[in-house]
């Protein structure tokens, strides 16, 4: 059914100035899938040499993988899922047969996902960003979360039980985010931490605040790369390698699952293969008219 599905991927920083002729792109914090049809879409003629192209069912086995959380920091991770499913709703799809096609190729990795999730994912330790944030903010009553990007939005309802301000420099974002959860806002050029813990889900650079943070205040950076010099030994500062390292005592047990989780890719995948030819424009399996 998806043997004409073509697939770019990149993670590199520079991929939102990456543009491929009529792909419907999905973009994380993380990466970037473009996905196209080989039957409508030429292949570029130039692509950067650090995008990675997949084809057919490789490609619909890669993007299985992404949605399940195997390509995750954290195994299993749910907020991916949950990011596929709203950048590919019926309402954000293009009004044509690749849309229709879009849809249908949705549903499929959506429910071929559920399959993983469910014989290989379950009970697994932490699975969400926001977990792992409402884990160590512990007991704490009052929170400042910056950030406005799809991390900050996928932490805010794990906040919901303390008293949240939202802090960015997006002001359309803040005023979304902030109906959604309920939660005040600040700019950031306005913001001075005032002794509530603090989430960092934003490449924000914060030396100019760090002496105003008071001892013991808890904070929980998701950024792979601080950019401050140094957190004061004063601060509770948990980064987001230290958060990895905690898992790592439960690594063995995620390269076993990754091992177990193959051969049913490889049976879902070669289930769909053998699945009857999906045809994009819906008119080839129509009977010839005589003349």
């Amino acid at each position: 059914m998806w043997s004409t599905l073509r697939v770019y991927h990149s993670i590199q920083k520079d991929r939102e100035n990456v543009e491929i002729p009529g792909s419907y792109s999905w973009m994380t914090c993380m990466r970037t899938i473009w996905v196209t049809d080989s039957r409508i879409h030429k292949e570029p003629s130039k692509l950067p040499s650090t995008l990675e192209s997949y084809s057919g069912y490789e490609a619909y086995r890669f993007l299985l993988e992404v949605i399940s959380g195997l390509h995750s920091r954290l195994l299993g991770e749910t907020e991916v899922l949950a990011q596929f499913r709203e950048q590919f709703k019926n309402a954000s799809l293009p009004s044509s047969a690749f849309g229709e096609y879009l849809a249908k190729f949705r549903d499929s990795l959506i429910q071929d996902s559920r399959s993983i999730r469910s014989r290989y994912l379950q009970n697994i330790g932490e699975q969400s960003y926001g977990g792992l944030a409402n884990k160590y903010l512990k007991d704490t009553k009052s929170v400042s979360l910056l950030g406005t990007g799809q991390l900050a939005e996928k932490i805010l309802p794990w906040l919901k039980t303390r008293n949240v301000t939202l802090v960015g420099r997006n002001e359309e974002r803040l005023a979304y985010l902030s109906k959604e959860a309920d939660a005040s806002v600040k700019l950031l050029s306005e913001w001075k931490p005032s002794g509530e813990a603090i989430v960092i889900a934003a490449p924000l650079d914060l030396s100019s605040v760090l002496d105003a943070i008071k001892p013991g205040t808890i904070v929980v950076d998701f950024r792979e790369v601080p950019l401050e010099q140094k957190w004061p030994d004063s601060v509770q500062y948990i980064s987001f390698a230290a958060m990895l390292d905690s898992l790592r005592e439960t690594e063995e047990r995620a390269m076993q699952i990754r091992e177990q989780v193959q051969p049913a890719l490889d049976d879902l995948v070669e289930e769909r293969e053998l699945e009857a030819q999906q045809f994009i424009f819906g008119w080839e399996d129509l009977t010839c008219p005589a003349f």
